[in-house]
């Protein structure tokens, strides 16, 4: 990186004249948050205010702020404007902009207490906006010129109003207020400094425009690369997601080309992507991209590294596919996530797929994701779609019901729809490669864990309410099925907490160490009500019964016909006779 012209500025000096700087497409949106804030304030009242004290001045003073690193721009939009990008302090840059705003409109709002406020917001307003009152583009007054939801919140916190631009509509469909950063910076500085009067917020003012110093790097146009630049020092600060390195390599070959619109491709393609999926976009985007891979891709930076070393030579082609497959890819992976909301059309595989999500074995996603894609895309049958999802759930159960580690499953998965697309019998085939991989759990094993292994996890409740349902459906033997919803509680028969009654029947087995492990295990559950289940409490065995007789639950129906007393010998049958009803309700289909 260049060093000519580098030299240490002050703020005052960075925002005046006619000046813009433009916060480049690759860089992230605002994401300094209160911690950054309070510390910068904190510093700046604690580590120059104070220091300066009352008689001393501001310019005699310096608060080192970091670095900022700017590419002066030839092109500018108006011939009196100079322009930056700026690589690196977009973070530092945005800040300070938006708390002087925040200070001009404090001066402002208490000019009736003071004669000296009006004249402090005069001095301030030539820092803050261009005033080239350009017809068409408003935001060309912005002296900090961002994308991505920040340029319209950093344009109404200066006017309180909203530009005449033709970026409005988008910016408006990109702004959400109680998501926005730049909106939550400006609320936060308006709460924190209202209650300052008018010599201290003057002080904080000349604080900020003389003291805080950052040091200048100026680049060279068409000799530095600001993006390599920017990737070399994002680690700095706060380093930059996986994601938002993905987004900046993937619309490099996008960014600046005549006919491409790229700010509006990120708009309806990429962002909107991020939108429907919400604060799950990089789990998203880490199960599209192992579809198809020999093993899961790794989370966090090695998600960006893979998808960087897979497109070394990436054109504007292959990024344009890349982004259609992205926003395609969002429904597939709602469909997985969230089935309960989000309907793939056919009411089996909605169910199957709830199921599924109920094993939150997200390791089988990007499979699950690549045959829903198949399905909808005419290369798989419904048919065939079903069945397949089906013993995929069956495959998931067996092996979340064990126990047994799952690390397998991260190479097994990702490329295991190009395994079986081509087969005649894909269940067949889908069976074949996970016999093959050594991956199926037999019976005896899953009845051996079902035996003795605790199924109530306070850590996977919804996953054993799931386990005791599904067993649950399956011996009603006549009649409609409950609502399940309502039988919203797990049920133990022998309480978590001992009564006397119970210490009694139990006799030494009250003190057995292997009770609180046994208790736990499917031979001693049942499902109730939440109010029913409050209500049954610690009664004693006879007690619960007499009320399990006309249960809704079949379950619980099962054990009111138990003849002796409830023990661990009983738990321990009861947990083998649903262990051998288990191996049925998972069980593969015949082929």
């Amino acid at each position: 990186m260049p060093t000519d012209g580098v030299f240490n500025r002050s703020f005052q000096s960075v925002f005046s004249g006619t000046v813009r700087y433009e916060i480049p497409f690759f860089q992230r949106g605002y994401a300094w948050t209160r911690d950054q804030w309070k510390q910068l304030l904190a510093d700046l009242e604690e580590q120059v205010v104070v220091e300066v004290g009352d008689d001393g001045t501001f310019d005699d003073h310096e608060h080192f702020f970091g670095p900022v690193v700017v590419l002066e721009k030839t092109n500018a939009p108006h011939p009196s404007l100079k322009q930056f990008l700026v690589i690196d302090g977009q973070q530092r840059l945005t800040t300070v902009y938006v708390m002087l705003i925040v200070l001009h409109g404090l001066f402002k709002a208490k000019s009736h207490l003071s004669f000296a406020a009006e004249d402090y917001a005069e001095k301030l307003a030539p820092l803050l906006s261009n005033n080239l009152n350009v017809s068409g583009d408003s935001y060309l007054d912005l002296k900090v010129f961002s994308s991505k939801g920040d340029r319209l919140p950093t344009y109404l916190a200066l006017t309180g109003q909203n530009p005449i631009s033709p970026f409005l509509a988008a910016d408006q469909q990109l702004y959400v207020a109680d998501q926005n950063g730049i909106k939550a910076l400006d609320d936060f500085l308006r709460r924190t400094l209202r209650t300052y009067d008018v010599p201290r917020l003057w002080q904080l003012a000349q604080a900020i425009t003389k003291s805080l110093k950052i040091v200048w790097i100026p680049l060279s146009e068409g000799k530095d690369d600001p993006q390599a630049i920017f990737e070399s020092l994002n680690d700095k600060g706060m380093p930059l997601s996986a994601s938002e390195l993905l987004c900046n390599f993937l619309f490099r070959p996008l960014t600046n080309v005549s006919g491409i619109d790229h700010e509006r491709l990120h708009n309806e393609k990429w962002l909107q992507a991020q939108h429907q999926v919400g604060q799950q976009f990089e789990t998203y985007l880490r199960f599209l991209f192992s579809i198809g891979e020999s093993k899961m891709i790794g989370k966090d930076r090695r998600l960006y590294v893979h998808f960087k070393n897979k497109n070394k030579n990436l054109t504007q082609a292959s990024a344009l596919a890349v982004l259609d497959r992205i926003q395609e890819g969002t429904k597939y992976f709602l469909y997985v996530v969230a089935p309960q909301s989000h309907d793939p059309g056919d009411d089996q595989v909605r169910q199957l797929l709830r199921r599924i999500s109920a094993t939150n074995m997200s390791t089988a996603y990007p499979f699950i994701m690549a045959v829903l894609w198949a399905w909808k895309s005419g290369n798989l049958t419904l048919d065939d779609t079903r069945k397949l999802l089906r013993e995929t759930y069956v495959l998931l159960m067996r092996r979340k019901l064990t126990g047994l580690a799952t690390t397998r499953y991260d190479s097994f998965f990702p490329n295991l729809l190009a395994r079986i697309i081509n087969e005649p019998n894909k269940v067949q085939a889908l069976q074949t490669a996970a016999l093959t991989d050594d991956l199926y759990i037999s019976d005896q094993v899953l009845s051996n864990a079902l035996e003795e292994k605790e199924l109530y996890n306070h850590r996977e409740l919804a996953f054993a309410r799931h386990v005791l349902e599904e067993l649950d459906r399956s011996l009603q033997l006549h009649g409609e099925l409950p609502d399940y919803s309502t039988l919203d509680t797990i049920e133990h028969v022998l309480p978590q907490t001992l009564t006397d009654e119970w210490r009694i029947a139990l006799g030494n087995a009250a003190n057995d160490v292997n009770l609180p492990r046994l208790r736990n295990t499917i031979g001693n559950l049942g499902l109730n009500s939440r109010s029913a289940n409050s209500s049954f409490g610690n009664a004693d065995f006879a007690t619960k019964k007499d009320l399990y007789q006309e249960h809704l639950s079949s379950l619980n129906r099962a054990i009111s016909a138990h003849p002796g007393p409830w023990n661990e010998d009983a738990i321990r049958a009861n947990s083998r006779k649903l262990a051998t009803q288990a191996q049925t309700v998972w069980a593969w289909t015949l082929v």
